[in-house]
């Protein structure tokens, strides 16, 4: 009986090995000239709060960091702190063993790092600009000494010289796009695309990049953010919306793509707003109408506060905590990706979605929704001939 035991407890610690993966981080600094002591392993959140999940002292230049992950967790980039104003060093944390090497401590953005997939393939991309400002540098060197240090600084001499930029930066993006395309199943394209390539894409080409991510990748939160940053930026009447996060009052986190099926009356507004507090009476005609069909209907309201007490205090002073009547909100207020995603500038906004996660109206008032609520429930699907 007691062999069995032990076997038992074994099996058990084996399986509980099993259901992690570790992530090994060593980190060398050849030359500490800032007198670096202590390293820390941080993580950005959704709402951009720095997490800090491992910590390491450093000793004669050397330091090691270790961090479990779930089985299966996604690969994502952290970042190296504690080298102070100096700057700090971006990393992918997936199983195995990291290299960090650190010329020098007052320079850690020109760290090489090494050692995992995502890791080895960003720094590929990484080598593409560093190559691409060293041309640049070559070519001004090889100008100022051809012309001298006065023309360089005329008119001509720096219409020349952006002209030569500009050339460069073009082959870079050029080959940038080729590169993430070659590797779409690396974590790193989406993440790429999303922060360095979208602000200069048009919405066609935007969408085409997110076609171009790998199938592999489409449950990726690199991903899913990028295809919502592209749904953001391509949004009007009969597209797609964003799939935003509901921190609900409930204590429960859903997205909106949870409640495909229904009409969702997405409402926008902030507790201590006067005009939004009174679009919360406004809603309750409308309630009245969809209370009989919470199959097909649902509101959410989401508070863009960052007080969320008394946002909670509002709710339950009006009353309007209901079924089929949601309520959700993340504490950034105005910052909160959800108020970003769909360009929420002024409080209050409602936006009407479809079941199939298209927009019906990206700002209606009430009494339009009202209306519209009641002809959809009639079989006058009115929309789906609609311009706005």
């Amino acid at each position: 009986m007691r062999n069995k035991i032990f076997s038992i407890i074994a099996l058990a610690a084996c399986m509980a090995v099993s259901a992690q993966e570790t992530c090994i981080i060593n980190g060398t600094i050849a030359d500490n000239d800032t007198k670096v002591k202590k390293v820390s392993l941080t993580r950005t959140d959704e709402l951009g709060n720095q997490i800090t999940v491992a910590t390491a002292k450093v000793k004669r230049g050397k330091y090691t960091l270790t961090h479990e992950l779930a089985q299966d967790a996604p690969a994502l980039q952290y970042t190296l702190t504690g080298f102070g104003e100096a700057g700090s060093i971006a990393l992918f944390v997936e199983p195995g063993e990291v290299a960090v090497n650190t010329a020098l401590a007052s320079n850690p953005e020109q760290s090489t790092v090494s050692g995992t997939p995502t890791n080895d393939t960003y720094a590929q991309y990484q080598a593409i600009l560093a190559e691409a400002a060293r041309e640049v540098a070559d070519k001004v060197a090889a100008l100022e000494q051809q012309h001298g240090q006065a023309w360089t600084a005329s008119p001509e001499g720096k219409s020349t010289i952006k002209r030569l930029k500009a050339q460069v930066a073009i082959k870079t993006e050029s080959q940038v796009i080729r590169f993430l395309i070659e590797h779409n199943a690396s974590p790193m394209m989406p993440l790429v695309t999303e922060h360095t390539l979208l602000p200069k894409l048009t919405d066609v080409y935007a969408g085409q990049m997110l076609n171009a991510v790998s199938t592999t990748l489409h449950t990726h939160p690199y991903y899913l953010s990028l295809r919502n940053s592209v749904l953001s930026a391509s949004m009007k009447v009969g597209n797609e919306v964003p799939d935003i996060a509901l921190p609900l009052l409930t204590g429960d986190s859903k997205r909106l793509s949870d409640y495909r099926g229904c009409y969702v009356v997405l409402h926008f507004w902030k507790s201590d707003c006067e005009s939004s507090s009174a679009s919360l009476d406004e809603l309750m005609r409308l309630h009245e109408v969809i209370k009989e069909h919470q199959d097909q209907f649902v509101i959410i309201s989401v508070a863009l506060d960052t007080d969320k007490s008394a946002w909670q205090a509002a709710v339950e002073s009006k009353g309007i905590s209901r079924e089929s009547w949601l309520h959700a909100c993340d504490g950034a207020g105005a910052a909160s990706p959800a108020a970003k995603l769909f360009s929420v500038d002024n409080t209050p906004k409602i936006i009407v979605v479809e079941p199939e996660g298209l927009a019906v109206s990206l700002n209606m008032d009430i009494d339009d929704v009202v209306m519209r609520t009641e002809q959809i429930l009639s079989g006058d699907l009115y929309y789906l001939d609609q311009q706005e």
